[in-house]
């Protein structure tokens, strides 16, 4: 739900796909869920083809709707584009040979071990993951992330 800084990656590659789920991001946390789909495949879906638990519950209804108003009304999708771009431009030091993926969905390729430098930055006070691939640091990031916690990122890297 716009962490590759579009609602969804489909939108970013151009894509218009049939359905899309969605969940835990969509409630920012809230259990809650949808299943978006094309009008095509709408109509060929009937009351008694789905089954939910909570669907339509008052309190996913209004999670969901404040969630999606504070990312459109604090423009966290647009932050989201600006701040993965200045990652990919301003990260590249120290350890860091290269990075993958979209948005805050991304990965710095590493000449170091991810572990060790993860330690690293958590000593820093700066939190990131590993991934099962040993030389790629994850970042996760809130969409609020802005310019001083790049620079913040980028110092500390640097300095490794």
């Amino acid at each position: 739900m716009g962490r590759t800084g579009y609602p969804f990656a489909a939108e970013m590659y151009g894509v218009t796909p049939d359905m899309i789920t969605t969940a835990k991001a969509l409630g920012n946390g809230f259990p809650c869920a949808a299943l978006l789909t094309t009008p095509h495949v709408t109509r060929a879906i009937t009351l008694e083809s789905l089954g939910t638990t909570f669907g339509g519950g008052p309190m996913a209804c209004a999670a969901i709707e404040a969630t999606i108003d504070a990312i459109e009304s604090e423009q966290l999708l647009e932050n989201v584009r600006r701040v993965s771009k200045l990652l990919r431009e301003r990260c590249i030091v120290g350890p860091v040979v290269g990075h993958q993926g979209a948005g805050f969905l991304m990965g710095l390729r590493l000449s170091k071990p991810a572990k060790e430098i993860q330690s690293a930055l958590l000593a820093r006070n700066i939190l990131t993951g590993t991934s099962a691939d040993p030389a790629v640091l994850r970042l996760l990031p809130p969409y609020i992330l802005d310019d001083v916690h790049v620079e913040q990122l980028r110092e500390a890297l640097a300095a490794l």
